[in-house]
């Protein structure tokens, strides 16, 4: 049986093929950094809270575990001072079926000692209201308090358009994804590369779309329909090879 597939298949079948094979592999790989990650974070979330003070330094400001997947999770206890006046509502958080925001308030440390850092807090859900022109109305306690709960580095967005609006107009602010030193620079004091999860709250019970986009699984199918398209790639090249060479046999037996 002969095989002479045409040379612009051919081309095209060499030019996707690695592509393809590539984009399954780190998938898989996306699938064992996340398994990794929940690990940890289920560590740290059955951990004494250590004191977030006692984790900042002048030349780091905060030290944490880093592994594979460059991820950062502590169980913490953080006393300070809300910033009433500064709240942000990220934006497309769906809970039951709802849309709504995640609250996320900076946690100002120890503001009467004259430290000027802060790190977020998410607070939880809140539902859309009635259109998004009318943000809901939200608030913190003013009087000092103490959080505890994991200390989380919030995944990168994983795509930014050029020229979107980063921020919206007045406060709460509307925020499409969680960057601490983009919202440090809005807010006008630095802000940790955290986000702290109280412990009991609404959010720790659904963590892991808080904050993760999706876990392993997802990965893992994507993974699957990459591979499925390499086959499926290489299955046309081998049919259409094979057809093309009967049918030119096919010709010269005919002339």
């Amino acid at each position: 049986m002969r095989f002479q597939p045409a040379l612009a298949q051919t081309v095209l079948t060499l030019l996707l093929l690695p592509g393809f094979i590539a984009l399954g592999v780190w998938q898989i790989h996306r699938a064992t950094e996340k398994k990794v990650l929940f690990a940890h974070e289920a560590a740290a979330e059955t951990a004494t809270p250590q004191p977030l003070g006692s984790l900042i330094t002048s030349q780091n400001p905060v030290h944490y575990t880093r592994h594979n997947s460059g991820s950062l999770s502590l169980h913490v206890r953080a006393r300070g001072r809300y910033d009433p006046a500064h709240l942000f509502l990220l934006d497309n958080r769906v809970h039951d079926g709802q849309v709504g925001y995640y609250l996320l308030a900076p946690l100002q440390l120890n503001p009467t000692a004259g430290n000027k850092s802060a790190v977020l807090v998410n607070l939880g859900w809140v539902p859309l209201g009635a259109s998004r022109q009318q943000r809901p109305k939200v608030s913190v306690p003013i009087t000092d308090v103490t959080v505890t709960g994991l200390a989380l580095k919030p995944d990168k967005p994983p795509f930014t358009l050029q020229g979107s609006q980063e921020f919206s107009s007045g406060w709460p602010n509307v925020i499409q994804a969680v960057q601490p030193e983009r919202m440090a620079q809005l807010l006008g004091y630095p802000l940790l590369p955290v986000v702290i999860y109280p412990d009991g709250s609404e959010v720790m019970a659904i963590r892991e779309r808080a904050m993760h986009a999706f876990g392993p699984m997802r990965h893992y199918g994507y993974a699957a329909q990459w591979f499925g398209f390499a086959v499926i790639l290489v299955g046309l090249y081998l049919r259409h090879g094979f057809k093309r060479a009967r049918d030119k046999g096919a010709e010269r037996w005919t002339v």
